[in-house]
């Protein structure tokens, strides 16, 4: 009896002391009984237009894009003040330092529009963009809009001499009905294993139509192929992260993150929105950061048990006078610009105000030049599309870099003729386009820029009748009168649906013209003014 109490009594402190124990490990160690968290900073880009040296460009609160007066005097005194922003050294510099914070736990991603824009790929063609790139060390990018502006196999050609893969689920050869780049990549990062799918701008055979991308790819927003693809890679993949690099704009983005299950982390591109802080539709994180390098975008965050635990998100601006640049990067530079650096630094004239090309109705910027194309041509009214890129030119002087920046391209100069109820469907169609409330209908950027006429519109109106009124040359429009017009990167004259006439190409380039024609006035004195009247922001 007394061994058996004595071990009766010995067994109940053992069990006692494994409760303790037990109880200890479960307060003090849970990394023993539940996965770990892991961790993963995403450093992205997005619409950098191949700006490769700094540049004057509005901030999001300098811009009211429904046709309120912007705060220019401001933002001349700042830019001032604060200097220039972006530049690709200098991107790279605060790439690097992200990168060196987290270190073997950063990916790096572009969503787009990446090769073309910028004065320079008037002359390299974005070749030097895909080398600034590959000394960054970039994990993938999508192609956006604006890198179907070059011809079929010169873009091929850029993505063979790109070191990292260049993807797109939603891009099929028209020939073949193929992908025509890989979908998705995987990505391992530290013990991550982490899937990225590619999603170019479903509306590109439109924006890009003067390229003829049209005639080589198919495009579209395919929600079903996304949904299909993504339960593949989620089945034999089993990642712990999936991430979308998407150029379908951040409206688009947002609705299609609400339609289709399974994405994690979404990184759009194309609307240069300046997100300060990411939307979560459907358990995805969706964001956007600017345009032309003024941000790099970082992304901390906590994975545990394949769902994001916690994150961090920051807007990095990238200001030259707070950052040093790059030397590999800006010897790149150097070398890109050395053959036409005394062509691009040309003076060509000065400007008395501010020059810009955003602002969601009109512009400094887009007025010059359809005022500038009307007056060349000799034409009734004149059409130029409202690009969301664009360097600002502070009052002083002008270079031929600062035109080829708001036009890099070989566009050329259309006339043609239109009756004027055709010109009213023309402005009707268009205003369904960039206000559309379904951002999956909405195809281009802000409104077209337009010379010789002016427009009184009401957006609460329903579609096909939003324009009130038009004059043309000081009159009402008639709707059977023929007017003239001139043009240029539009499809106006080609789509049956606006009954153009007598469409002559004049052979002259849109870009040269207008450097002729600053070079005439010797000072620009262009403004925005009354040409546009919009009733439902007064």
């Amino acid at each position: 009896m007394l061994c058996s109490s004595a071990w009766a009594k010995t067994f109940f402190l053992k069990a006692c002391f494994a409760c303790v124990f037990l109880l200890y490990l479960l307060t003090h160690v849970p990394s023993l009984f539940a996965s770990a968290t892991e961790q993963i900073r995403i450093i992205t880009t997005n619409d950098l237009h191949s700006y490769l040296k700094p540049i004057y460009y509005r901030y999001l609160d300098d811009i009211k894009p429904w046709g309120g007066v912007s705060r220019e005097g401001d933002y001349v005194n700042k830019a001032r003040i604060e200097g220039k922003i972006g530049g690709m050294a200098y991107v790279a510099s605060m790439i690097k330092k992200l990168k060196a914070e987290k270190p073997g736990k950063n990916l790096v991603f572009d969503a787009g529009d990446t090769w073309h824009g910028g004065g320079i790929t008037f002359f390299d063609k974005g070749v030097a963009m895909v080398k600034v790139m590959n000394a960054i060390g970039y994990d993938a990018m999508v192609p956006g809009n604006w890198e179907f502006f070059y011809k079929k196999d010169h873009f091929l050609d850029l993505i063979d001499s790109a070191n990292f893969p260049v993807i797109a689920y939603n891009l099929t050869d028209r020939e073949w009905e193929e992908p025509v780049l890989d979908q998705y990549i995987i990505r391992k990062v530290g013990k991550l294993k982490v899937a990225v799918v590619g999603y170019t701008y479903p509306w590109t055979a439109l924006t890009s139509a003067i390229a003829g991308s049209a005639k080589w790819y198919k495009y579209g927003i395919k929600e079903d192929e996304a949904r299909a693809l993504i339960a593949d890679i989620r089945k034999n993949e089993d990642p712990d992260l999936l991430v979308f690099i998407s150029h379908g704009g951040f409206g688009l983005d947002q609705k299609f993150a609400r339609r289709v299950d399974g994405i994690d982390v979404l990184l759009s591109g194309h609307t240069h929105d300046e997100v300060l802080d990411p939307v979560v539709w459907n358990d995805t994180l969706v964001f956007q950061g600017g345009a032309h390098g003024k941000y790099v975008v970082s992304l901390d965050l906590e994975i545990k048990d394949k769902k994001i635990d916690d994150f961090e998100y920051r807007l990095n601006k990238v200001m030259q006078r707070r950052i040093d640049p790059d030397p590999e990067v800006s010897k790149l530079i150097e070398e890109a610009y050395q053959p036409h650096e005394s062509e691009l630094s040309k003076t060509i004239g000065s400007s008395e105000v501010l020059m810009q090309r955003r602002d969601f109705w009109q512009s400094t910027v887009g007025n010059l030049i359809t005022d500038a194309m009307r007056e060349i041509q000799k034409t009734d009214i004149a059409f130029f599309p409202a690009w969301r890129f664009g360097a600002s030119v502070l009052p002083g002087k002008i270079t031929k870099e600062d035109i080829y920046n708001v036009i890099p391209t070989e566009g050329r100069i259309s006339t043609f003729s239109m009756r004027g109820k055709e010109i009213k469907n023309l402005i009707e169609n268009i205003l369904s386009s960039v206000v559309n409330r379904d951002p999956y209908t909405r195809v281009g950027g802000d409104m077209i820029r337009f010379s010789g006429m002016k427009i009184i519109c009401d957006l609460v109106k329903p579609a096909g009748k939003r324009v009130l009124k038009i004059t043309i040359g000081g009159e009402e429009f008639d709707s059977q009168k023929v007017y003239t017009v001139a043009s240029a990167h539009t499809r106006f004259q080609n789509n049956p649906l606006f009954g153009a006439t007598h469409v002559k190409d004049t052979g002259k380039l849109i870009a040269e013209e207008l450097i002729a024609y600053i070079e005439k006035q010797s000072v620009v004195k262009t403004t925005r003014d009354d040409r546009i009247k919009v009733l439902a922001f007064e």
